[in-house]
């Protein structure tokens, strides 16, 4: 039986040895993910179901983490992208992605990119892209896709943020 007057003690011991644990991994390790490899984007979406009359303009935005871990080959980058879709069409269709995506330069701030996901929502199932970038400055990208999903596919207009 766990007495009132000791439930109080016994929580802060654990805080504590919680505490001093924590900090004793963070200066032997370093930590899991690096704030400076997170990106914020946002942008606009041609969407077309089947056929050109069937299109309407959508929104989505994404958060990305770039994995300089994992290097395919020299001047290819790697990282990871989730976001959220709204393709616009009367039905209400949205959905949440996941992909992984290599990228790389090929002159001066002008460069390519390729995706390949998962959608989970009204267009659940793979997705595949690719498309241009252009480097704005140190701390900002646009970026031309073309995106395929099994139902809906799409011409976009991204703006990538560097945190």
């Amino acid at each position: 039986m766990l007495y009132p007057r000791k439930f109080p003690i016994s929580l802060i011991m654990v805080l504590t040895l919680g505490a001093v644990l924590t900090q004793a991994h963070a200066q032997e390790n370093k930590p899991l993910l690096d704030s400076n490899q997170f990106s914020i984007g946002v942008g606009i979406s041609d969407n077309e179901i089947g056929s050109p009359d069937e299109d309407d303009t959508g929104f989505q935005f994404f958060a990305a983490y770039y994995l300089n871990q994992i290097n395919l080959m020299e001047g290819v980058n790697s990282s990871v992208e989730f976001g959220f879709m709204d393709f616009g069409f009367d039905n209400d269709d949205t959905g949440i992605w996941a992909s992984y995506v290599v990228d790389g330069t090929i002159s001066g701030r002008l460069g390519w990119l390729a995706q390949a996901g998962l959608d989970i929502g009204d267009d659940s199932g793979l997705l595949f892209g690719a498309g241009l970038q252009f480097m704005l400055n140190d701390k900002s990208d646009l970026r031309f896709e073309y995106v395929m999903r099994d139902e809906v596919d799409s011409l976009q207009i991204n703006f990538l943020y560097h945190l």
